[in-house]
């Protein structure tokens, strides 16, 4: 399947557990990876079965509620229903460092051996939140917006992590990604991104033309197939929704 036949790829945005299905088919041909914020709003859409989403059960280490909200069990009772993990992480800026390290600590270890593809925050943290893939030993794992220097960089790939960026990101910034582990994202409703909604990804995918020195259809087909590989890899193609998992077996 060519790029321009491809649906845009959003591989990390917020989208709020009641959104109807008018405002899912305004994002247009699109598939997005839609992050939770905490167990409690997870709950609120593990039954939904929304064909161009993939919804994610997060602990998003930068809100109080959910780290107050967090609870181990109701985690692992709930992630049996989903395909992805997301946001989780470690966010300097986000309060409570202790409390963050210790959840993100339990919460690999709950996932580590699952098949899921898990989206991470790394504000602040990066090298840290490096040092806590090589020792939880994981499959699966995204880098949402990950700004860390070349040994960063190195870490997370000898760990098998994928880098999902933004139109935010820098170029230099995105010239140290191998593109065999890139995947696009808007982070809506970020501003620094200017995405008009979720699945408007046109920025990244012109961003990513100009580094790669390829077309931007080139770019789409090129991050559709990134995806593919770490979902078989991780075993998360098993989980997804039907249609986007035959999207991936047919490229």
């Amino acid at each position: 399947m060519i790029g321009s036949a491809l649906p845009a790829l959003d591989t990390h945005a917020h989208i709020a557990p009641d959104v109807t299905s008018k405002q899912i088919a305004a994002l247009g041909q699109s598939v997005t990876f839609a992050m939770t914020r905490s167990v409690q709003e997870a709950r609120q859409v593990k039954s939904r079965r929304d064909p161009a989403l993939v919804w994610g059960i997060g602990v998003h280490p930068g809100v109080a509620a959910a780290r107050d909200g967090w609870n181990a069990k109701q985690f692992t009772e709930l992630l049996g229903s989903f395909a992805l993990v997301g946001e989780i992480g470690l966010d300097r800026r986000g309060g409570d460092l202790a409390r963050q390290r210790s959840i993100f600590r339990e919460l690999l270890n709950v996932v580590k051996s699952e098949p899921l593809l898990v989206s991470i925050h790394s504000t602040g943290a990066t090298s840290e939140v490096v040092e806590y893939l090589h020792n939880a030993d994981m499959r699966g794992a995204i880098l949402h917006w990950f700004n860390g220097n070349s040994d960063d960089i190195s870490g997370a790939l000898e760990t098998d992590a994928y880098f999902s960026v933004n139109a935010a990101m820098s170029e230099d910034q995105l010239r140290l990604l191998p593109p065999e582990r890139v995947l696009t994202e808007t982070d809506f409703p970020a501003r620094k991104v200017r995405a008009r909604k979720p699945a408007d990804t046109q920025r990244i995918e012109q961003l990513l033309s100009q580094v790669w020195g390829q077309t931007p259809e080139e770019v789409r087909a090129r991050v559709w197939w990134n995806l593919r590989t770490l979902c078989e890899r991780s075993g998360a193609i098993e989980r997804l929704p039907e249609p986007i998992a035959d999207t991936l077996l047919y490229l």
